[in-house]
């Protein structure tokens, strides 16, 4: 420990030194470079919604903002939960969301080791400026866990203008937005929304709130930032059954109905910016906390697992403007408490005799892990190497440190100590472990500067450590994890261009994943695996005259196994074989027609192609082609409204589908035809 801190206290000063003893030219640095991706100017993978979308869309789940990106997917659960899938299939299993990096502002909403499968809930996307995306590996600039991409939700800026909303649908659902500002140096922002589920005892309560502060402080400029989430959500599983989804009162059943989902978040940071001439340097010191309890139906024994963790950090970031390039420099410090436990309530009677016997009741896990993480990270944007040719590159090296206490009897027994049948109980407990994780992550590439239309090429690694729950929460006699970090290198080319009527950005990519995390034919947490993945992400916005434009994204994607094992779901995974989860093409179409100043209509198209639902590729869904409808009118330029129509034709769809040997063909079914109609009062 003392030679880490001796590491970071000559960082800082190295740090310090370096940036105030240079001398500096006139050049304008925005803010937008320590809060927005798109401040990492030369990354060729960014896309990004703004504010009028996002308000014109009105979202009730994330999954209806990213289906407009490229490469993206977020997969629908029950209500407010999701899987992601970023440049890859959807990834599953109790660390896979450890690939995917969600910030808000810039800033990571959790640590990097305990990564939340629905993280987006814990997000304020119901009232942002922007999205933003990074497809590909970004771990050089923000580190862990950006490994297949980034998500950022970025804040309305406290001079957003005063605004309410009030909007109902189906099912009993409505909300109610506020925001609320002297639009000068605070804000308020808050939603409330309920829904009672399109199926049986599915609904939810979900209450977010955000308070922002701007404040001047000698040369410095401060942002204070309070951000309070809140969901009570009743959760359906999957319908079982080949086709399933089709039958529309079956689907509406719910087979869990006593599963449920509370989680709550809070985070608070501070900003601080400073600007001389053409230096920008920030401080950003944040702390972070979360509780969620949830009940696993998906389990036999239906076990409750409760997880909570607090976490404080700093990142310091320093931007130099030189006459030919730029330089950023910067220093990310983490401490975190996680905890976890899993507690089955009543005996369990009515599976197999193997699963009657090794999952007891009683609790399972209970077990805290602390850990460090600091990291170093540097990089150079807009290096002239030629007429009309630049180069960038990025670094970072990054140092994870996991502490893990049992706060249990150690193996695979019962509570109090005693042995379960069939060789011992079904979950293991390791003993206390400390593990260290220690990273480089880099990117590098070049891109064209001419007028209209521009070509680039990079290169990137990324990498996620493995999760908490991955390295402590083990199985049967598998006494020790010694998992190494997934690592991911891509190799990307394209162009962007922008012609007269036409804009958008043309990707080719392909990647390989090593170390990649499964669970094997003996249920035991291993990092073998290898896996391929390349594909091609199309963006065009089409102008075709003063009042009609057409957005198109379209995605190909291939993604496939590069090793071969048997899985604990009975699966024979075997080379080339594609993985599951993850359909070729994906493309979403979207037509916007402006019939005078104040109304307009948007006319969209949501594809979604074929895929196989097991690794054996043995068992497929069919894909699903879906239409939405928005009417927008301004009746006053104080209060405006809207109609709006999902799934037009009454589709019966699966939002995902999947197979494994013990349950069969299994989905979540995909919402019916829904009306909702809102209004907007600025004040």
């Amino acid at each position: 420990m003392t030679r880490k801190l001796t590491c970071l206290t000559f960082a800082l000063i190295l740090l310090s030194a370096n940036s105030f003893a240079e001398e500096i030219d006139e050049i304008v640095v925005l803010e937008k470079k320590l809060s927005s991706l798109s401040g990492w100017s030369n990354n060729q993978s960014i896309s990004a919604i703004n504010q009028e979308e996002l308000e014109k869309l009105d979202a009730q789940h994330p999954k209806q903002i990213f289906r407009r990106s490229s490469g993206v997917w977020i997969s629908r659960g029950s209500g407010q939960e999701h899987l992601t899938a970023i440049r890859s299939p959807v990834l599953t299993g109790p660390g896979a969301c450890g690939s995917f990096l969600v910030l808000e502002d810039g800033i990571p909403i959790r640590p990097s080791g305990f990564c939340n499968v629905n993280g987006l809930f814990e997000t304020f996307y119901e009232m942002s400026s922007g999205v933003e995306t990074i497809t590909g590996p970004a771990s050089s600039r923000y580190g862990a866990n950006a490994m297949h991409g980034v998500i950022n939700i970025l804040s309305k800026p406290i001079e957003s203008d005063n605004r309410f909303y009030l909007n109902a649908g189906p099912n009993n659902y409505k909300n109610f937005k506020i925001r609320a500002s002297n639009n000068l140096d605070w804000s308020f922002d808050g939603f409330f929304a309920n829904n009672d589920g399109f199926r049986d005892q599915s609904g939810y309560d979900q209450q977010k709130i955000r308070l922002q502060s701007k404040f001047d402080l000698n040369e410095w400029t401060g942002y204070l930032k309070a951000t309070l989430t809140n969901l009570n959500q009743e959760t359906a599983g999957y319908v079982n059954g080949f086709n399933s989804y089709k039958d529309e009162e079956f689907s509406k059943q719910n087979f869990n109905p006593d599963a449920y989902r509370d989680a709550n978040s809070q985070r608070v940071s501070l900003k601080l910016i400073k600007e001389i001439d053409d230096v920008i340097s920030s401080i950003t010191p944040y702390v972070r906390s979360n509780d969620m309890k949830f009940f696993q139906h998906f389990l036999p024994g239906t076990p409750l697992e409760e997880n909570s963790h607090y976490s404080f950090g700093a990142i310091f970031q320093r931007i130099t403007d030189y006459e030919s390039f730029s330089f950023i420099r910067g220093l990310h410090i983490d401490f975190a408490k996680a905890e976890l436990t899993e507690t089955q309530a009543n005996k369990l009677t009515t599976s197999s005799a193997f699963n009657n016997a090794t999952r007891p009741q009683g609790k399972h896990y209970d077990y805290e892990v602390d850990s460090i993480t600091y990291a170093f990270f540097g990089g150079i944007e807009n290096l002239s190497i030629g007429n009309n040719l630049i180069f960038f590159a990025d670094a970072r090296a990054e140092f994870i440190e996991y502490d893990y206490t049992n706060r249990m009897i150690s193996g695979n027994t019962r509570e109090d100590g005693s042995r379960c049948g069939f060789g011992g109980c079904y979950y293991n407990r390791p003993a206390d472990r400390t593990d260290d994780f220690n990273e480089l992550s880099a990117r590098a590439g070049i891109s064209t500067t001419l007028d209209s239309i521009n070509y680039f090429a990079q290169i990137s690694l990324g990498f996620r450590p493995p999760q908490i729950n991955e390295a402590y929460r083990l199985q049967k006699k598998q006494n020790v994890t010694d998992l190494d970090s997934e690592t991911l290198t891509m190799f990307e080319f394209g162009s962007k261009f922008e012609l007269e009527s036409l804009i958008g950005s043309l990707s080719f990519y392909q990647s390989k994943k090593k170390n990649s995390i499964f669970r094997d034919s003996q249920n035991f947490i291993v990092d073998n695996g290898k896996t391929d993945h390349k594909g091609v992400e199309l963006s065009l916005s089409i102008f075709v005259n003063l009042r009609n434009t057409i957005n198109a994204n379209i995605t190909y994607g291939d993604h496939r196994y590069d090793f071969e094992t048997d899985t604990s779901m009975r699966e024979k995974i075997r080379v080339d074989n594609k993985i599951d989860t993850a359909p070729k093409i994906m493309a979403n179409l979207l037509w916007n027609i402006n019939f005078n100043d104040d109304s307009n209509l948007s006319l969209e198209i949501e594809h979604m192609d074929s895929y196989y639902t097991d690794a054996a590729n043995l068992h497929e869904y069919e894909g699903h082609t879906l239409y939405h409808a928005r009417f927008n009118r301004e009746f006053s330029e104080s209060l405006k409204g809207y109609l709006r129509i999902e799934n037009l034709t009454d589709k019966r769809y699966a939002e995902r589908a999947d197979f494994n040997a013990f349950g069969g063909d299994r989905y979540f079914p995909g919402l019916p035809r829904e009306v909702y109609v809102g209004l907007e009062y600025s004040f």
